[in-house]
């Protein structure tokens, strides 16, 4: 393979299961304020004598799932047809939310509180006394890595979206760990669109499980709990986290959205806008992509060099609860191939010297005419 084949093929991987993440942040940096009626409903999460959200409307329920205000401690498996089965620890204590896995001969994690985020690492044998071995924003290539990178990727959730997209309804679940829990159904308006349910529990409104399935009916990512305590024994964890979120590499888990001229200066060419989206789908994000490495990886990593070679735009579009992602990128000019798009969930194509890449869980055929809107 030619090198700057190998190196599009490194970044197409990440960036294709990239949107995924968007996806997947059940439990991550939620937004505080939208969450803050739903949390008034909890105010007894940590309780497990009284159903406390039994009562709660549909889409009250389903803010209070993306917002959990308990401790504790679980073990849970993530699934989506890329990276299999990864089994994530997760540790909720003092507001901080913590993910982690073992990688590459240390426990990488990623920690998130009030509207933060950080990767970083810690040795096996420092984890128990909470020292931080490094805190990094790592690059993200290996599959088990990508999927801990998934769970950082904020949910472009808005509640006024939703209820426009989406219908909301409530039944009553079947157990998930052990634990009662209602089943939030989430069904779009639009054909063609992801359809999303959470089993909650009944007594602390904490998603114990969430199924996302394609327009055809396939499941396309699985978050489920396999145990759960609504305690938290290994303060040491948090300690870590927090040491980590106090450095300079933490970030906002969701930056502020740049003007389209902002991110083709940063880009160094005019970022292309399409003139259609499938129905309900907006615009937003609109900033320049990060390359991502292994936490585990020594040296810069092949990927973050080619991000200071080749800056990539990224748009993302949203009805609510699905996402569509656009990225493009300047090709330099002896690696230049013009192509047409062509219907699949990821299509690439290059025209002008700018090669773009567009995926989603949409039906193929809209997101070919989105391509074609260009």
């Amino acid at each position: 393979m030619k090198p700057r084949q190998s190196v599009w093929s490194a970044l197409l991987t990440l960036l294709v299961w990239a949107f995924a993440a968007c996806l997947v942040s059940v439990l991550l940096c939620a937004y505080p304020a939208r969450a803050a009626s739903a949390s008034a409903a909890a105010t007894t999460a940590t309780a497990v004598s009284t159903p406390a959200v039994a009562g709660l409307a549909p889409e009250a329920l389903y803010e209070l799932s993306m917002a959990p205000t308990c401790d504790y401690e679980a073990r849970i498996k993530t699934w989506n047809p890329s990276t299999a089965e990864v089994w994530v620890d997760a540790v909720r204590a003092d507001g901080i939310t913590v993910y982690s896995i073992r990688a590459s001969g240390c426990v990488a994690s990623v920690a998130l509180a009030n509207g933060m985020r950080v990767f970083y690492r810690t040795s096996p044998n420092a984890a128990s006394s909470g020292s931080v071995v490094d805190a990094t924003y790592p690059l993200v290539v290996a599959q088990r890595m990508r999927a801990l990178a998934s769970l950082a990727e904020p949910l472009h959730y808005d509640s006024a979206l939703l209820s426009e997209n989406y219908t909301l309804a409530t039944a009553r679940g079947a157990a998930v760990a052990g634990r009662e829990t209602i089943e939030l159904r989430i069904e779009p308006k639009w054909p063609g669109n992801v359809r999303r349910t959470v089993w909650t529990d009944l007594h602390t409104g904490t998603a114990l499980r969430v199924e996302d399935r394609n327009y055809r009916g396939d499941l396309i990512w699985l978050w489920e709990v396999e145990r759960i305590s609504f305690e938290s024994s290994h303060r040491h964890v948090v300690q870590a986290a927090r040491a980590a979120l106090s450095s300079a590499e933490a970030l906002p888990c969701i930056g502020p959205r740049m003007s389209l001229g902002e991110v083709s200066r940063t880009a160094g060419f005019v970022v292309a806008l399409p003139a259609w989206a499938p129905e309900g789908y907006r615009l937003v994000a609109l900033r320049p992509a990060r390359a991502i490495g292994d936490p585990g990886e020594s040296g810069p990593g092949r990927l973050r060099l080619m991000a200071r070679m080749a800056p990539v735009a990224q748009l993302i579009y949203s009805d609510g609860l699905g996402t569509i992602t656009f990225y493009q990128r300047a090709v330099p000019w002896w690696a230049r191939r013009a192509s047409a798009p062509r219907v699949g969930h990821a299509i690439e194509w290059e025209r002008n010297g700018i090669r773009y890449l567009l995926v989603g869980d949409v039906d193929p055929e809209l997101l070919l005419k989105m391509a074609r809107s260009l």
